[in-house]
């Protein structure tokens, strides 16, 4: 487990390798598709073709002209010979022909030869028995009928085809040998056009794969260097180019955050530095009144302390040794204004004095 979690595949990878995987799986599997269904036709055409030809060259030969051949003796025959030629006829005119034969069915279900057209030492002598029978063949005996799949006997290995001979009442059929290398050439050459086809979509998707997954990595990591350019303060970069894709979308939401965020930023600077005067001007003004506080202070002590003063006109002496009226000296220690007035001993001693003095005073001319 810890081997597992210590092994990273990067995106990029994965995403190359899935995009590989993707288009090699539908292109391999359309090609075998194809290339499966081709096969299929190609097979169907030749079996039509060669059921067609053997159909169409049994309605040639009249089964009842060929009783006579049964035993290898019977080659120097008459009969023999025009149905040999007769057969090589046939086969000359077809080049994907390899044989042209026919056989007998016996009561027994033993199948013989009656007349082969090969022209080499090979050839299959009147009377010899053909071994395992594929059951395409026993059913040529009453239809035209073909191999379901190449049939490799001792004369090699073909695609055959079989049809009954007129008035062969279920005892004659032709037999026609398709080459197997004409066949196998056809094959290997879809075959080749397959494998080149399939080499062509696995190198397509290679590119394909590639180029994807390179763009999304660009795409990818763009983002991540705005992510890291906006972590480290960087907010006024942006994330240029176009994709034309959603990843226009998102790359123009990380700018608008990155201008959101400049625009915070500037805001929050503008307020630290409004925040900054206002303490400045706090801490002044806190300054003044604490200045004043204290002198008021000061003077508060001034006045609570010692303050020397005259016996007889009530004077003040303040610290540098002047001496100054009671109102002047509280008004300049306290800041605080004076009005006069006479309290009511005083208005009646002053009123009494006043009294005094007029009736002391010498009479007016007019009186006397």
């Amino acid at each position: 487990m810890r081997a597992l979690s210590r092994f990273r595949l990067r995106y990029v990878a994965k995403l190359f390798i899935s995009h590989l995987l993707a288009v090699i799986l539908v292109s391999g599997s359309v090609g075998t598709f194809f290339y499966l269904r081709a096969i299929d036709n190609l097979m169907r055409s030749l079996k039509s073709r060669l059921r067609n030809s053997a159909a169409l060259l049994s309605q040639s030969i009249d089964a009842r002209s060929l009783d006579s051949i049964r035993t290898p003796e019977d080659v120097e025959s008459d009969t023999y010979r025009r149905a040999l030629d007769q057969l090589r006829r046939m086969r000359r005119t077809n080049p994907d022909i390899a044989f042209l034969y026919i056989m007998r069915r016996a009561d027994d279900g033993k199948v013989t030869f009656v007349v082969d057209s090969d022209e080499t030492s090979a050839q299959a002598l009147p009377g010899k028995e053909y071994p395992e029978v594929p059951p395409n063949m026993e059913a040529g005996f009453f239809n035209p009928a073909v191999d379901d799949d190449l049939v490799r006997d001792e004369w090699g290995v073909f695609l055959s085809g079989y049809a009954p001979l007129l008035n062969g009442e279920g005892a004659y059929l032709l037999g026609i040998d398709m080459r197997a290398d004409e066949v196998h050439n056809k094959l290997a050459e879809m075959r080749l056009t397959g494998l080149i086809s399939l080499l062509a979509s696995i190198l397509l998707a290679l590119l394909l794969a590639l180029y994807l997954s390179r763009g999304l990595s660009h795409r990818i990591g763009a983002i991540a260097a705005q992510c890291r350019r906006l972590t480290a303060g960087r907010l006024d970069a942006r994330i240029e180019g176009r994709t034309y894709d959603e990843f226009d979308e998102l790359a123009e939401a990380f700018n608008l955050l990155g201008e959101s965020l400049q625009t915070t930023r500037e805001e929050l600077d503008r307020t630290v530095e409004n925040l900054r005067v206002a303490r400045d001007g706090l801490e002044v003004r806190v300054a003044e009144r604490t200045r004043e506080l204290q002198e008021a202070l000061d003077r508060v002590n001034v006045l609570k302390g010692l303050l020397p003063i005259c016996s007889s006109c009530k004077k003040i002496r303040d610290d540098q040794g002047y001496w100054k009226q009671v109102e002047q000296f509280v008004s300049e220690q306290t800041g605080a204004k004076f009005t006069h007035g006479l309290c009511p001993d005083c208005a009646g001693k002053a009123y009494r004095e006043l009294l005094r003095d007029m009736s002391s005073a010498p009479p007016s001319e007019e009186g006397e």
